[in-house]
């Protein structure tokens, strides 16, 4: 990307792109070296572009903006900051005042996609992000450094459904961010407790373990038991166990010629009306249901 200003694009939607949920407004990426004069870069941007590192601004979409390499400050307020390096992520949200620049003595090296849609006021309105937490360290990550460089592509080369291209890549990053972000908050023993729980449940799931059980084979008490395996799979211990029974009825009602409540007794489900009230809650069908719309026919 040698050409001049092939490294950032702007864009523009239509009615359309906008009906997908999600519309891309700018992609792009900058090099600011050490000791530079002016932040931001005067680099041919468009005049709203710009903006007084002293005096901040407010954006009108969402941008999320990487920095890959070097340090500097993010502002909430003109006297309250905090630093950032390279690694951290921050989710500029619209209609609040920020500002930020790198450190004189590093520069910086800054990725940057900015959208706006409804799917993405979902995603703050249902606790996915927080208008609380701007800045999201990540580490160094290939994968989202390519992703980056790949928008700038596809927007450069603006090719038909290309807004729809580039809004699949935003949420990729977004679900990356979620999940970088969120398994650095475990140490690896930590982690590795979880997946140990993980492995005792599957292999007990015939036997009807219970979370209090899988909690005593770790030496962990239940209640920080629960509470670490919530925080890391979204899921409460027994609502896991739960699950993972739903997906083996559905696989048994569809593969095998095992009557409901055969099915329901192997996986430890002694109430057939209660078995059938929880897999019609899971999958909108009861048993019966569900067999008849996906399962094979039986040979006669």
């Amino acid at each position: 990307m040698e050409e001049k200003h092939t490294n950032y694009k702007y864009l523009v939607r239509s009615k359309r792109d906008i009906d997908w949920g999600i519309t891309v407004n700018t992609v792009g990426f900058e090099n600011v070296p050490a000791h530079y004069e002016v932040y931001p870069p005067r680099t041919g941007h468009p005049e709203d572009f710009y903006f007084t590192p002293s005096q901040g601004r407010i954006l009108d979409s969402y941008q999320l903006l990487y920095i890959t390499r070097g340090k500097g400050y993010f502002h909430t307020s003109p006297n309250d900051f905090i630093e950032i390096s390279e690694g951290d992520l921050l989710l500029l949200c619209p209609n609040i005042w920020h500002s930020y620049y790198p450190d004189p003595a590093t520069g910086w090296q800054e990725h940057w996609i900015g959208f706006e849609g409804i799917n993405m006021d979902n995603r703050f309105q249902n606790n996915f992000f927080s208008k609380h937490q701007t800045v999201y360290k990540i580490g160094v990550q290939d994968n989202i450094v390519h992703l980056y460089e790949q928008a700038v592509r596809i927007a450069n080369e603006e090719k038909a459904a290309c807004q729809q291209y580039l809004a699949g890549i935003a949420n990729l990053i977004l679900g990356m961010v979620l999940y970088y972000s969120q398994n650095r908050i475990f140490d690896n023993q930590m982690t590795e407790q979880i997946n140990k729980a993980k492995i005792i449940i599957r292999e007990n799931l015939l036997s009807d373990i219970s979370p209090e059980e899988v909690a005593r084979k770790l030496n962990m008490s239940y209640s920080w038991f629960r509470k670490l395996f919530k925080e890391y799979t979204g899921l409460s211990p027994a609502h896991y166990i739960q699950e993972l029974k739903m997906q083996q009825s559905k696989d048994l009602l569809v593969n095998s010629w095992l009557t409901i409540k055969e099915i329901a007794y192997r996986l430890n489900f002694n109430d057939i009306p209660y078995f059938t009230k929880a897999f019609k809650r899971h999958s909108g069908y009861t048993p019966s249901e569900y067999r008849n719309k996906f399962g094979k026919e039986r040979p006669d």
